[in-house]
């Protein structure tokens, strides 16, 4: 291997523990490296490498706890292309789990080095680096450049040349044709190599020419047939999540991406897809997990905003009505403390406003009135100073939020004024149709709620007559909800111990009970019905011996 001349080259060591930086500048220097910069603070990283254009950084992963980590400072720099593709990353680790290798690895360091190594292995692991570096130089900065015929021409050089790095040119080839809708082009190399050792990149090629020709079926066929065969390898989970989305099957296109996230759950672009289409599929309980995890893992990244929690609340909103009281008070609590660290970093009267509402609606929740009033008052204080600096997602979601604590007329107002800012905007009129059917649904769900809470009331004082009344009367409003169909059924089967004339209420239950079966084994209220229904099972039992 050729001697590389360090003597050019500038470092930057990011190490926390100032042994291991100190020992990692001194072999830079030993190395003949003139230029040495150490740093273990991220602030200082990206000030550093704005200024600066880096030859080599060493990169520890674990910069101190409550800080960004190696990972993390990785991604900010490529995103804001403050490294080059000729600056050589060597990510230095004592931290080997799968999860935490395989998100590092999707930044793309060009070597990684578990603890503990010697300075050789290092100094070999550069040498390999900067060896393809060299090799690929031109055709990087004609990359760099979007000439894409330059990058063709140099490719194909490369390749007929048998270069060691023969099958990445390829890789690089194809792309361009595919960058260029030379379908065809791209479609000859990804089929001669599809299949062949380390060209998993084929089958991906074959797919995103699938999904550019809207072939959806086929698509999924490709990036199938990569997760079965390679399931570590994580983009193909995500085209394959992106091609059910197009294909309408968006239900299966989050079961694909939890898969990833099993795989690997430290990617937050990912776990933000994936909480996204939890959100919109409905799946509540799923989203509110996956926008919780999110936002602890955002944090010290540069996927950090306030949507992470705001979606968040949102959802456990919406998952609360499946939840008891006491389910709803502890996941509140980690609600409140993430909305009220968000509004803290994001100081924008629109993030302030939607704090305040989602904040009025937690505690409506739970229960607390006086609090939810004290906080809709100030958000809507908030909202009538500064209505006109709200962004049209903000208006949305605020109008969501009013019509959730009975604040209609007001909601209405805000989506008459961004109905008419946005005559030809489909995406906006069809989202505020969608809110003004929620609003009437709501009127429906308030006066189910209110017959449930009275059919309640009257079970608890043995009214038992008048509160099938009311729980049926609950259940014309609003019949496919799970809380009333118990609550009634449990009525019913009371009615009958206490007396056994009453016995025609079982016909009833029978019915209940049918429609209850479909409900998913897990959560409190399949428990409830099981005992509900075994009590069922004890009375029609008894009533055969008698």
């Amino acid at each position: 291997m050729n001697k590389i001349e360090y003597s050019n080259k500038r470092f930057l060591v990011v190490e926390n523990v100032n042994q291991s930086r100190d020992t990692l500048k001194v072999f830079a220097k030993s190395l003949g490296a003139l230029k040495v910069d150490t740093s273990h603070h991220a602030p200082d990283i990206f000030s550093l490498c704005e200024s600066i254009e880096f030859d080599v950084i060493l990169l520890g992963y674990d910069l101190g706890d409550d800080k960004k980590n190696g990972q993390q400072i990785l991604e900010e720099l490529r995103s804001k292309k403050l490294i080059s593709r000729q600056c050589a990353i060597v990510m230095i680790t004592a931290e080997v789990s799968q999860a935490m290798v395989l998100a590092a690895l999707e930044h793309k360091p060009d070597e990684y080095l578990a603890k503990p190594y010697t300075l050789n292995d290092l100094s070999i692991r550069l040498q390999r680096s900067f060896k393809k570096k060299m090799a690929m130089l031109d055709i990087y900065n004609a990359m760099d450049a979007n000439n894409y015929q330059k990058v063709l021409t140099l490719c194909q050089h490369a390749i007929s040349a048998n270069s060691i790095y023969k099958t990445e040119c390829l890789g690089i080839k194809s792309r361009q044709y595919f960058e260029l809708k030379q379908f065809e082009k791209a479609r000859n190399i990804y089929t001669a190599y599809n299949g062949a050792r380390n060209c998993q990149w084929a089958a991906i090629g074959l797919g995103k020419i699938a999904l550019a020709e809207n072939d959806y079926e086929l698509a999924i066929s490709h990036f199938s047939e990569v997760v079965q065969n390679y399931p570590l390898y994580l983009s193909a989970y995500d085209w394959l999540a992106k091609s059910y989305q197009l294909n309408q099957q968006s239900n299966i296109a989050e079961e694909t991406l939890g898969k990833a996230i099993l795989v690997s759950p430290l990617s937050v672009a990912r776990l933000e897809k994936y909480a996204d289409l939890c959100l919109n599929n409905e799946n509540f309980d799923k989203a509110a997990y996956a926008f919780s995890k999110t936002t602890d893992l955002a944090y010290h990244s540069v996927h950090k905003k306030p949507e992470n929690t705001l979606h968040f609340v949102e959802a456990l909103l919406e998952y609360g009505e499946k939840l008891s009281s006491l389910e709803v008070r502890k996941l509140s609590y980690k609600a409140f403390k993430s909305l009220t660290v968000m509004a803290k970093d994001f100081n924008s009267i629109e993030v302030k406003i939607r704090t305040k509402l989602l904040s009025a609606r937690l505690h409506k929740k739970i229960k607390d009135p006086q609090l939810s009033k004290e906080a809709l008052k100030d958000a809507e204080r908030l909202l009538n100073q500064s209505k006109h600096q709200i962004s049209d997602s903000g208006t949305l979601s605020i109008a969501k939020s009013l019509i959730a604590l009975d604040r209609k007329s007001y909601a209405n107002n805000l989506l008459d004024g961004l109905a008419q800012s946005n005559p030809n905007n489909t995406n906006i009129l069809n989202k505020i149709d969608s809110l003004c059917s929620l609003s009437l649904r709501r009127n429906h769900t308030i006066t189910a709620q209110n017959s449930l809470e009275v059919g309640v009331n009257l079970y608890r004082n043995e009214q038992y007559t008048l509160a099938i009344l009311e729980l049926k009367k609950a259940l014309v409003h609003f019949p496919n909800h799970v809380g009333i169909k118990l609550n009634l059924l449990q009525v019913l089967i009371v009615t009958v111990e206490k007396d056994i004339q009453r016995i025609n209420n079982l016909e009833q239950a029978e019915v209940l009970i049918k429609q209850l079966r479909e409900l998913k084994p897990n959560g409190e209220s399949f428990i409830r019905f099981q005992k509900l229904n075994n009590n069922y099972k004890l009375m029609m039992k008894n009533m055969i011996i008698i």
